[in-house]
Protein backbone atom coordinates (compact mmCIF):
# COMPACT_ATOMS: atom_id res chain seq x y z
CA UNK A 1 0.00 0.00 0.00
CA UNK A 2 2.80 2.43 0.94
CA UNK A 3 4.58 1.58 -2.30
CA UNK A 4 1.51 2.43 -4.35
CA UNK A 5 1.12 5.80 -2.57
CA UNK A 6 4.80 6.61 -3.08
CA UNK A 7 4.64 5.59 -6.74
CA UNK A 8 1.48 7.60 -7.30
CA UNK A 9 2.93 10.65 -5.53
CA UNK A 10 6.14 10.44 -7.56
CA UNK A 11 4.26 10.06 -10.84
CA UNK A 12 2.03 13.07 -10.01
CA UNK A 13 5.11 15.11 -9.07
CA UNK A 14 6.85 14.08 -12.29
CA UNK A 15 3.78 15.01 -14.34
CA UNK A 16 3.58 18.41 -12.64
CA UNK A 17 7.26 19.03 -13.26
CA UNK A 18 6.89 18.10 -16.91
CA UNK A 19 3.95 20.46 -17.24
CA UNK A 20 5.96 23.25 -15.64
CA UNK A 21 8.93 22.75 -17.93
CA UNK A 22 6.64 22.64 -20.94
CA UNK A 23 5.09 25.95 -19.95
CA UNK A 24 8.56 27.46 -19.45
CA UNK A 25 9.45 26.43 -22.98
CA UNK A 26 6.27 28.04 -24.27
CA UNK A 27 7.14 31.35 -22.57
CA UNK A 28 7.78 33.83 -25.38
CA UNK A 29 10.29 36.54 -24.43
CA UNK A 30 11.26 39.67 -26.32
CA UNK A 31 14.00 42.17 -25.68
CA UNK A 32 14.40 45.85 -26.57
CA UNK A 33 17.51 47.99 -26.77
CA UNK A 34 16.31 51.35 -25.41
CA UNK A 35 19.57 53.16 -26.30
CA UNK A 36 19.23 52.08 -29.90
CA UNK A 37 15.57 53.05 -30.02
CA UNK A 38 16.26 56.56 -28.68
CA UNK A 39 19.08 57.03 -31.19
CA UNK A 40 17.02 55.94 -34.19
CA UNK A 41 13.64 57.57 -33.72
CA UNK A 42 13.04 60.90 -35.48
CA UNK A 43 11.25 62.35 -32.45
CA UNK A 44 14.58 62.78 -30.64
CA UNK A 45 16.04 64.95 -33.41
CA UNK A 46 12.82 66.94 -33.45
CA UNK A 47 13.05 67.53 -29.69
CA UNK A 48 16.68 68.60 -29.96
CA UNK A 49 15.84 71.06 -32.75
CA UNK A 50 12.84 72.38 -30.84
CA UNK A 51 14.91 73.00 -27.70
CA UNK A 52 17.69 74.63 -29.71
CA UNK A 53 15.18 77.04 -31.22
CA UNK A 54 13.39 77.66 -27.94
CA UNK A 55 16.55 78.63 -26.05
CA UNK A 56 18.67 80.04 -28.91
CA UNK A 57 18.26 83.71 -28.03
CA UNK A 58 19.16 83.26 -24.37
CA UNK A 59 22.13 81.03 -25.24
CA UNK A 60 23.42 83.64 -27.68
CA UNK A 61 23.17 86.26 -24.97
CA UNK A 62 25.24 84.08 -22.64
CA UNK A 63 27.81 83.36 -25.35
CA UNK A 64 28.16 87.10 -25.99
CA UNK A 65 28.67 87.70 -22.27
CA UNK A 66 31.28 84.90 -22.17
CA UNK A 67 33.07 86.52 -25.09
CA UNK A 68 33.02 89.88 -23.32
CA UNK A 69 34.48 88.33 -20.14
CA UNK A 70 37.19 86.62 -22.17
CA UNK A 71 38.01 89.90 -23.97
CA UNK A 72 38.29 91.85 -20.71
CA UNK A 73 40.50 89.14 -19.15
CA UNK A 74 42.81 89.17 -22.16
CA UNK A 75 42.88 92.97 -22.02
CA UNK A 76 43.84 92.78 -18.36
CA UNK A 77 46.67 90.34 -19.11
CA UNK A 78 47.97 92.47 -22.01
CA UNK A 79 47.74 95.87 -20.40
CA UNK A 80 48.13 95.25 -16.67
CA UNK A 81 51.84 96.11 -16.78
CA UNK A 82 51.05 99.64 -17.99
CA UNK A 83 47.91 100.20 -15.89
CA UNK A 84 47.71 102.10 -12.64
CA UNK A 85 46.50 100.29 -9.53
CA UNK A 86 43.14 102.09 -9.78
CA UNK A 87 42.69 100.95 -13.40
CA UNK A 88 43.62 97.37 -12.47
CA UNK A 89 41.14 97.36 -9.59
CA UNK A 90 38.41 98.82 -11.78
CA UNK A 91 38.99 96.25 -14.52
CA UNK A 92 39.12 93.37 -12.00
CA UNK A 93 35.81 94.55 -10.50
CA UNK A 94 34.29 94.81 -13.97
CA UNK A 95 35.41 91.26 -14.83
CA UNK A 96 34.12 89.88 -11.52
CA UNK A 97 30.79 91.62 -12.06
CA UNK A 98 30.50 90.17 -15.54
CA UNK A 99 31.38 86.68 -14.26
CA UNK A 100 28.75 86.99 -11.53
CA UNK A 101 26.19 88.10 -14.11
CA UNK A 102 27.16 85.14 -16.30
CA UNK A 103 26.67 82.71 -13.41
CA UNK A 104 23.35 84.31 -12.42
CA UNK A 105 22.00 83.96 -15.95
CA UNK A 106 23.68 80.67 -16.87
CA UNK A 107 22.58 78.50 -13.95
CA UNK A 108 18.83 79.15 -14.28
CA UNK A 109 19.02 78.70 -18.05
CA UNK A 110 20.70 75.32 -17.72
CA UNK A 111 18.12 74.24 -15.15
CA UNK A 112 15.29 75.36 -17.39
CA UNK A 113 16.79 73.54 -20.38
CA UNK A 114 17.14 70.33 -18.35
CA UNK A 115 13.57 70.60 -17.10
CA UNK A 116 12.27 71.04 -20.67
CA UNK A 117 14.41 68.13 -21.89
CA UNK A 118 12.99 65.92 -19.15
CA UNK A 119 9.45 67.01 -20.07
CA UNK A 120 9.93 66.14 -23.71
CA UNK A 121 11.78 62.89 -22.95
CA UNK A 122 8.95 61.79 -20.67
CA UNK A 123 6.51 62.19 -23.56
CA UNK A 124 8.75 60.17 -25.90
CA UNK A 125 9.37 57.53 -23.25
CA UNK A 126 5.62 57.12 -22.73
CA UNK A 127 5.16 56.73 -26.49
CA UNK A 128 7.95 54.13 -26.65
CA UNK A 129 6.55 52.10 -23.74
CA UNK A 130 3.07 52.13 -25.26
CA UNK A 131 4.54 51.03 -28.59
CA UNK A 132 6.53 48.23 -26.94
CA UNK A 133 3.34 47.01 -25.29
CA UNK A 134 1.48 47.15 -28.58
CA UNK A 135 4.23 45.29 -30.46
CA UNK A 136 4.45 42.69 -27.68
CA UNK A 137 0.70 42.12 -27.67
CA UNK A 138 0.48 41.82 -31.44
CA UNK A 139 3.42 39.37 -31.43
CA UNK A 140 1.88 37.43 -28.51
CA UNK A 141 4.92 37.88 -26.28
CA UNK A 142 4.63 36.87 -22.63
CA UNK A 143 7.40 39.17 -21.49
CA UNK A 144 9.61 41.96 -22.83
CA UNK A 145 12.87 42.89 -21.13
CA UNK A 146 15.24 45.81 -21.54
CA UNK A 147 18.56 44.73 -23.01
CA UNK A 148 20.69 46.99 -20.79
CA UNK A 149 19.30 45.50 -17.58
CA UNK A 150 19.47 41.88 -18.73
CA UNK A 151 22.67 40.09 -17.82
CA UNK A 152 22.29 37.30 -20.33
CA UNK A 153 19.83 36.19 -22.95
CA UNK A 154 20.02 33.50 -25.59
CA UNK A 155 19.57 35.28 -28.94
CA UNK A 156 18.18 32.06 -30.43
CA UNK A 157 15.29 31.98 -27.95
CA UNK A 158 14.72 35.70 -27.37
CA UNK A 159 13.42 38.03 -30.06
CA UNK A 160 14.84 41.54 -30.38
CA UNK A 161 11.87 43.84 -30.92
CA UNK A 162 13.88 47.08 -31.16
CA UNK A 163 13.59 47.51 -34.93
CA UNK A 164 9.83 46.90 -34.85
CA UNK A 165 9.46 49.46 -32.07
CA UNK A 166 11.57 52.03 -33.96
CA UNK A 167 9.49 51.48 -37.08
CA UNK A 168 6.20 51.85 -35.20
CA UNK A 169 7.30 54.92 -33.21
CA UNK A 170 8.66 56.58 -36.34
CA UNK A 171 5.22 56.43 -37.93
CA UNK A 172 3.61 58.32 -35.04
Amino acid sequence: MKTIIKTTALSILAALMMGTSASVLAHKVGIVDMQSIYQQIPQMAKIEQQLQTEFAERRQELEKLQGDVRFEMEKFQRESATMSDEQKTALRNKIQGMQKQLAEKGRPLEQEIKARQNQELAKVQKLIVETIQSVAKSGKFDEVKVKDTTIYFNPDKVTDLSSKVVEAVSKK
